[in-house]
């Protein structure tokens, strides 16, 4: 990038299955930290950037009700729908248009007590046939996605419950996490109640509420408010069909453009060797394989190499989802954004007991949206 954006501060909250707060109070104490740390006030923020989602929040224009609670009243305010990734890029291209130095993005769902993740995502299906029939959900297309996966990569359900079990190990380390297990195997998750077969409850993530800010800025505000900012050196978006018949699951190619554009723009040839931690947004334990193996960070099909050596773990050579991913939270539409502020605190040395031994030079942080991640976002992150 010929201009510079970083990050300069992040926030998440604790996240739950009913927060002790209402969504208002969360965001409001989230900006209030950010701004605390950086000992600046709402004045200093040219742009606010909220993520929510109208269907999720039951109320059209959802995001109009936090502006005064985030400091956003009478300033330059809008919306990304769904995913806190989307509006991070977002954030950063309203940066370098020039008009902003600094812009702050939030994100929160409340999917733990509000609402029924299902019923949400049925939105997102085909309307004429799939919606309809009532065949295809997120878990069952996620379960035949896992099912060819299984196939295709030679991997036993076993191997694959082995991810399950690493990402809730992991989120035991994490604060913020909502679902853990420190002493998590395989047998734990293959004994877990069943869903679609080859999943069970513990392939997937815990209903959760949660919310994640984080402030950019221009380089030189940037160098002006931390020494330690986390610069987004490449990024990139792409979707592919809602109609889960005409892709082939185990490949996303939406995912693999996404990246090939964030790698160029950050200069990366060579991601395995280059990115030094991932954090995914992986829905079901079985889709970190796959979207890993799309984004180049591992050999094509090598899921079950992968977690028998333990290339993947925290101490592994290429740690993937250190903070336990979205099996230990996913609140809706901010699930992306804590990728994004996971992979900062990694790059800062700031993760606490999820930090991974060797504090990388890049970080890859990934969001998605919609039923096998139809639409992903990358970001690359670096110090």
């Amino acid at each position: 990038m010929d201009k510079q954006v970083a990050i300069v501060g992040y926030a998440q909250t604790r996240h739950s299955e009913k927060s002790e707060f209402p969504r208002e109070r969360m965001c409001y104490e989230l900006v209030k930290s950010i701004l605390e740390d950086l000992k600046i006030t709402r004045e200093d923020i040219d742009t606010f950037i909220l993520c929510s989602n109208d269907f999720q929040d039951g109320r059209t224009i959802s995001e109009v009700y936090m502006v005064h609670w985030v400091g956003a009243f009478m300033k330059d305010q809008t919306k990304v729908d769904s995913d806190g990734a989307n509006a991070c890029i977002y954030g950063m291209m309203r940066i370098l248009s020039g008009n902003y130095r600094t812009a702050l993005v939030l994100a929160y769902g409340m999917g733990g007590s509000e609402f029924l993740p299902l019923r949400i995502q049925e939105h997102t299906l085909d309307p004429i046939y799939e919606r309809q029939m009532k065949l295809v959900n997120e878990i069952s297309a996620a379960a035949l996605q896992a099912r060819a996966y299984l196939s295709r990569a030679k991997m036993t359900e076993a191997e694959l419950a082995g991810y399950a079990a690493k990402n809730l190990r992991n989120a035991a380390k994490n604060p913020f996490a909502l679902r853990k297990k420190a002493d998590a195997t395989p047998d734990d998750v293959l004994a877990s109640r069943p869903l679609y077969s080859p999943l069970h409850e513990l392939h997937g993530y815990p209903p959760t509420d949660g919310a994640c800010a984080v402030l950019l800025a221009e380089k030189n505000r940037a160098r002006e408010l931390t020494d330690r900012p986390v610069w987004i050196r490449g990024a990139g978006m792409n979707q592919e069909t809602y109609y889960i018949g005409e892709r082939n699951l185990t490949q996303a190619e939406s995912l693999k453009k996404a990246a090939r554009k964030a790698y160029k723009t950050a200069g990366i040839t060579e991601p395995e060797k280059k990115i030094g931690v991932a954090e995914l947004h992986s829905t079901f334990a079985s889709q970190e394989p796959i979207f890993a193996e799309a984004l180049g960070l591992f050999p094509k099909n090598s899921g079950s190499r992968v977690i028998k050596r333990g290339t993947s773990g925290i101490e592994g050579k290429l740690p993937v989802n250190p903070s336990g991913g979205p099996q230990g939270a996913n609140p809706y539409t901010a699930c992306g954004l804590i990728r994004v502020a996971e992979a900062c605190a990694q790059l800062r040395g700031e993760a606490g007991r999820h930090q991974v031994k060797k504090i990388p030079k890049f970080a890859l942080a990934h969001g998605q949206v919609g039923i096998c991640a139809q639409h992903n976002t990358v970001l690359v992150l670096g110090r």
